[in-house]
């Protein structure tokens, strides 16, 4: 059912967005683990769920102060959001000064997307770090813990109902559709034996699926052309919304079945009679159930899927240890080791010592602060041993940028040579150290003769014989001559991940389960496989100050590796099956609550028949940019234990030796005869068709949001022009920072660790504007962005990066945009007048000299990185009457060769002992000198503010207070100037009563 005649009225994205309350969440997300998506498979980049829960729903809600929303979502809204915590703040927590948000529809809905605690103000006011869990009220849709709140998220789905279609969905209709599912549901799942098909089971199993269409017909289509690691869909989808997942790659395909489809699909509680779980599971199984799932002669069990995973990849564990477990032998005591520690071993290639060295960079096996274990090298000619001690170890490694130091006769082999000795086979691996559980947590010790021994008589098995890219992801193994996936695996770790095949396939022969569901339990199987592999390999990492294995990808590459873990997958710690398993079920019951799924599809993005055109409400995506990661390259490590384990499932995903590489949206060069500019077309061309496709099939009221990961000047200029080049136009642009690290950053001078979300509407340019009044029409339209979002809170990086998506919206007007000249306006330019009317924007109501006023607006936009000589000049022409040279003379600015960056407080002192002392001090001057004297002694801060700020009105105190609010987090100028801000009312307490004093001293002697 469609929505009627509201093309008009703008969507929450494109007005505002609670940036500050989602970056924080965002932070948050990355450290949470049990049944979180990224813990179910490894992929690369994946946004953040509080990101993608609160993109989705703003692109599919109104904004209720347009004036065209319609009466039926603002009446939803004041029924919905009228409860007392979702009142807007009464003072802004993250400004320096009072800004109290009118409670208004607007900002309830802001509120209801996210808002900081009490208990985060009151510790912020206090000067305290509030715990994580904790900075967001406990109703905030995108708090981690909201995505099974049913409350939060059917208020979520309640509101974006009555957006999709004002004149037909109403709140009772909504109460009804999902009671038809709850009812289905609970008929369905509450009938006995439902595994064995039946026209009885068949007939509930119709009943509801026709509740759910009933349900998603009248909800948005939403659709992720770069689905990837799932994130964008599984949001969309729990949010109610009819969910497409789109992805070239068929191991991002397999991991969107495992993460959006079957847990939401199968997760759901099923009941047995005593007879039929036995035949499924035995008698032993049924002697481990706890007694809740024992009800008389039945057996309840709350997850069908999360049971049967658990039961057969443990039963495919033991399986595979009762053939290979010999090789994984305990200790004396009984104890199993839960990792080898070994090295790789080249020979000195001074050929009067030959000695055979390990490749260690280090010693430490542990090295934490209260505990060090480290490996002492025992050197005797050419033999060298090892002890393990304990405490500190003073020497060096051996391994310096690949060349090796000798420790038997100090000569230093080249690298070069290294290389050639891993090509000729000659570098062998060398079992150093065993790592066991004890109880005071990890335990290292020497292996013992018989592990050494039953490593030597393994006989190699199946090694995959696929090749690596040469250029995988930067990382370089083929100048090491390792060229083909088999070669990261040493003979026991392929033997472990064969006999792991080799028993799913036999646990799959023997199931009998109804296909599609088989389908679903052997996926999870060959998941485990996948997860295995990954800690299963000669290219991971011993974590020395966390004692744990890790997988080789955390830097989205794969360099080669001097030494490295090796799992023991039969023990019960780290790296091992059993962790593996816990991590899969955790994540099937985590996203087993929701009855919507999503439909998802190993298909390029580009095909305008996937859809009818207008026929989606939102495409909402995250891209992937030129060559920051190459997903194919790297995706081909799991590829080739996919085939194997899924092929007979998935025969078209698996038809190629490996996955599909030509048609990728990347920019690498070594897919493309090597030539970087084949490449860079090859992705424009790519992103071009893939959002000229979103145009045709989007909704003229529907939006096209598109998360983004860089913020240099190219990267902007590239999407800039596929959005524009595709028939639409952007209508907002919000940053969104996981990392919180410093805001300060500026285009085109440092890398972000933040993301930008613009959103874009079908809008096809007509027409040629001319330069004059586009510019003028930017700044306009800026000034008034800057002043709304200031309202918000909105400072610095932040308030930039929102003004780019408002700037480029007139520019999108036009078919092309010229200058008198007849030279078209590039998107560079445009992106250029964009800054600057923000930069105009900024500065234009701050009360003060102008090099006060560049000081401020050079901070708002570049922080204190270096800046270009003309980027300098270009601004100080902007609506300022300064100088560069007096600006350099005042040490505001620092020359650096040809480049030149804002000087900061310690910069600006130790140039110049008088700074703000002389009679008429610039009031920046002022503001370094008041903010010195506050690291100092309070006496003369004082005197100083008595003698020169004694009234709040002081352009001094707003300059303060414009420091305090986009300085660097963290840096020394901030501390200070928060300080500052913080203490002005007694501050200026203190030097009137100094006036009065001095007033007093003088009337005593007249």
């Amino acid at each position: 059912m469609e929505s009627k005649g509201i093309t008009t009225c703008k969507k929450l994205i494109e007005v505002a967005m609670p940036v500050r309350e989602i970056s924080a969440e965002s932070v948050r997300d990355k450290s949470i683990r049990h049944g979180h998506i990224s813990t179910l498979h490894l992929w690369w980049a994946r946004r953040p769920l509080p990101v993608c829960r609160a993109v989705v729903f703003a692109s599919l809600v109104y904004d209720p102060l347009d004036e065209n929303c319609p009466k039926q979502f603002k009446d939803a809204l004041e029924h919905l959001l009228s409860a007392s915590y979702y009142k807007p703040y009464e003072d802004i927590p993250f400004t320096v000064t009072k800004d109290p948000l009118e409670d208004n529809l607007r900002n309830r809905l802001i509120a209801f997307i996210g808002k900081f605690s009490d208990k985060y103000i009151e510790c912020e006011e206090k000067g305290k770090k509030c715990p994580t869990k904790d900075q967001l009220s406990p109703v905030s849709l995108i708090k981690w813990e909201s995505k099974n709140d049913e409350k939060v998220i059917t208020i979520a789905r309640k509101l974006i109902w009555i957006a999709h279609d004002p004149e037909n969905n109403s709140l009772d209709a909504f109460d009804a559709h999902f009671k038809a599912i709850k009812n289905a549901e609970q008929e369905l799942y509450g009938l006995k034996d439902r595994h064995i098909d039946r026209l009885e089971v068949q007939k509930k199993h119709r009943a509801l699926d026709a509740a759910i269409k009933a349900f998603l017909d009248r909800m948005p289509r939403v659709f992720d052309p770069f689905a990837g690691g799932g994130a964008i869909p599984l949001e969309a989808a729990r949010l109610g919304c009819n969910s497409y997942a789109n992805d070239l790659n068929p191991v991002a395909h397999i991991i969107e079945k495992a993460s959006l489809e079957f847990p939401q699909k199968y997760g759901k509680p099923i009941v047995y009679s005593k007879d039929e779980f036995l035949k499924l599971y035995g008698e032993v199984a049924y002697e481990q159930l706890d007694n809740a799932s024992k009800l008389g002669d039945d057996v309840y069990i709350k997850n069908r899927l999360a049971f049967d995973v658990e039961y057969y990849c443990d039963k495919m564990l033991m399986l595979a240890e009762k053939d290979i477990g010999h090789l994984y032998p305990e200790d004396e005591n009984g104890n199993k080791p839960i990792a080898y520690y070994w090295a790789r071993v080249g020979t000195c290639a001074n050929p009067s010592c030959g000695a055979k060295v390990p490749l260690l960079k280090g010693f430490y096996l542990c090295n934490k602060s209260d505990k060090k274990v480290h490996l002492k090298p025992v050197v005797n000619g050419t033999l060298i041993n090892f002890a393990v001690k304990k405490g500190v170890i003073d020497e060096k490694g051996w391994v310096n940028r690949g060349n090796f130091t000798c420790p038997c006769c100090n000569n230093v082999t080249d690298v070069k040579i290294l290389k050639q000795q891993n090509i000729a086979g000659e570098v062998e691996e060398r079992l150093l150290a065993v790592i066991e559980e004890s109880k005071n947590g990890k335990a290292y010790r020497l292996p013992t003769e018989s592990e050494v021994t039953s490593i030597q008589n393994i006989q190699e098995s199946y090694r995959p014989h696929e090749e690596k890219e040469r250029n995988s992801a930067g990382g370089d193994t083929h100048s090491w001559g390792i060229t083909t996936w088999g070669q990261m695996f040493t003979n026991r770790q392929l033997l472990a991940l064969n006999t792991f095949v080799e028993k799913l396939k036999e646990i799959e022969a023997e199931l009998t389960f109804e296909e599609e569901y088989k389908k679903a339990v052997v996926t999870y199987l060959a998941v485990l496989v996948d997860r295995l592999a990954a800690v299963s390999t000669s290219y991971g990492r011993w974590h020395v100050s966390g004692e744990k294995l890790e997988h080789p990808f955390s830097r989205q590459a794969i360099p080669f590796i001097f030494d490295f873990p090796e799992s023991n997958l039969f023990c019960n710690s780290t790296g091992s099956a059993v962790n593996q398993i816990d991590w899969l079920i955790r994540y099937i019951v985590s996203e087993s609550n929701s009855q919507f799924s999503s439909a998802c599809n190993n298909a390029s993005s580009g095909d305008t028949n996937q859809f009818a055109p207008q026929t989606l409400d939102a495409s909402i995506t995250d891209p992937p940019y030129f060559d920051a990661i190459a997903y194919a390259d790297l995706s081909d490590f799991f590829y080739i234990w996919q085939k194997r384990t899924l092929s007979n499932r998935y025969p078209e995903n698996f038809a190629f030796p490996l996955s599909p590489k030509g048609d990728e949206c990347t920019a690498l060069k070594h897919h493309h005869n090597g030539s970087a500019d084949e490449a860079k077309v090859h992705f424009q061309e790519k992103l071009l068709n893939i959002f000229g496709a979103i145009q045709k099939q989007v909704r003229q009221d529907g939006l096209l949001s598109i998360m983004f990961a860089h913020q240099s000047t190219e990267a902007w200029t590239t999407l800039v022009n596929s959005i524009l080049k595709a028939g639409m136009n952007l209508t907002g642009s919000w940053p969104f920072d996981s990392e919180m690290g410093s805001r300060m950053i500026a285009m085109d001078k440092l890398a972000l660790a933040s993301s930008v979300t613009v959103s874009c509407r079908p809008s096809q340019g007509t027409g040629i504007g001319s330069f004059r009044e586009v510019k003028s029409a930017i700044a306009t339209t800026v000034k008034k962005v800057v002043q709304e979002l200031y309202a918000y809170g909105f400072r610095g990086a932040d308030l930039l990066t929102a003004c780019f998506g408002f700037a480029v919206s007139e520019f999108g007007k036009f078919e092309k945009v010229e200058k008198a000249s007849g030279d078209e306006v590039t998107v560079h330019e445009l992106l250029e007048m964009a800054r600057e009317a923000a930069f105009n924007a900024i500065i234009s109501d701050i009360d003060t000299d102008d090099a006060t006023r560049f000081y401020i607006g050079w901070l708002n936009l570049f922080g204190f990185t270096d800046a270009e000589h003309d980027d300098v000049r270009r601004i100080t022409q902007i609506g300022l009457d300064v100088d560069v040279n007096k600006l350099l003379h005042s040490h505001i600015l620092i020359r650096h060769g040809n480049k030149q960056s804002l000087a900061a407080l310690n910069d600006r002192i130790t140039r110049s002992a008088k700074l703000g002392l002389n009679a008429k001090p610039l009031t920046i001057d002022r503001v370094h000198r008041a903010m010195d004297l506050y690291g100092g002694i309070r006496d003369k801060l004082v005197a100083y503010i008595a003698e020169r700020a004694p009234n709040l009105e002081d352009s001094l105190w707003r300059t303060v207070n414009a420091l305090a609010e986009v300085l660097p987090a963290g840096s020394n100028d901030h501390e200070l100037a928060a300080g500052l801000a913080a203490n002005k009312e007694s501050l200026l307490r203190e030097a009137r009563q100094r006036l009065d004093e001095g007033k007093a001293q003088i009337s005593m002697f007249e």
